[in-house]
């Protein structure tokens, strides 16, 4: 068994880079100068880009998605052989730790956007795209898909970065009320769980259909 989960967690630290490019919001820094080149996009002090912030941010969303999984997975095996409050605290601490990471990059990724000026090309590209015929060819959950179309549609790349760091920080509110109950030897609410279980989704999802317009601009 220990093999297993050994080989499980080397998977997923190989593929999260290649997960985080096709899900969290990648290609969007072509709507800043010089796309997404390495060098180029705006930087930061520290010498961060536009396109190295978003690789990062959703790289620790992504960290924090799967350590929810585990928690999720632990409170549904309760049922069976009872909870068990050391592995329910450890997979929350990571949850909540990789979801401050990605919260205090996502502030940072907004902040430089916001001092960064548009690539026009791009966002004129973003003002003409064929939303409905986009969500109706590929099925997209419309409820979702809506909040990307709202502010591509106007070209405000900028806001989808806001939302990303204000998503983070809903979702880090309820996982610090989890954490309160887990921590006192209290079985988390189920009610709490269910919502943040769709907290996640949501956001993997609207990542998610951001990167799918990128992709689909060209």
């Amino acid at each position: 068994m220990k093999k297993l989960i050994s080989i499980l967690i080397f998977v997923l630290l190989v593929c999260t880079p290649f997960l985080n490019a096709i899900m969290a919001g990648n290609e969007s820094c072509v709507a800043f100068p010089q796309g997404c080149d390495p060098g180029g996009g705006g930087k930061s002090l520290t010498g961060a880009t536009v396109g190295s912030l978003i690789a990062e941010g959703g790289t620790y969303f992504l960290k924090s998605s799967s350590d929810i999984d585990l928690f999720l997975s632990l409170v549904e095996s309760s049922e069976l052989s009872g909870p068990d409050y050391e592995a329910l605290q450890a997979a929350l601490n990571s949850t909540i730790e990789n979801m401050e990471k990605a919260k205090a990059i996502y502030y940072q990724l907004k902040n430089l956007a916001a001092v960064t000026p548009y690539n026009q090309e791009i966002i004129s590209k973003l003002i003409e795209f064929d939303y409905s015929e986009f969500n109706e060819e590929r099925g997209l959950i419309p409820v979702i898909f809506e909040r990307v179309e709202k502010l591509l549609c106007q070209g405000d790349v900028r806001g989808v970065y806001a939302e990303f760091h204000y998503n983070t920080g809903q979702i880090l509110e309820t996982l610090y009320t989890l954490k309160k109950d887990v921590d006192g030897g209290i079985f988390p609410n189920l009610s709490t769980v269910w919502r943040v279980n769709q907290m996640f989704s949501k956001e993997n999802l609207f990542g998610q259909y951001v990167a799918e317009v990128f992709y689909n601009l060209k």
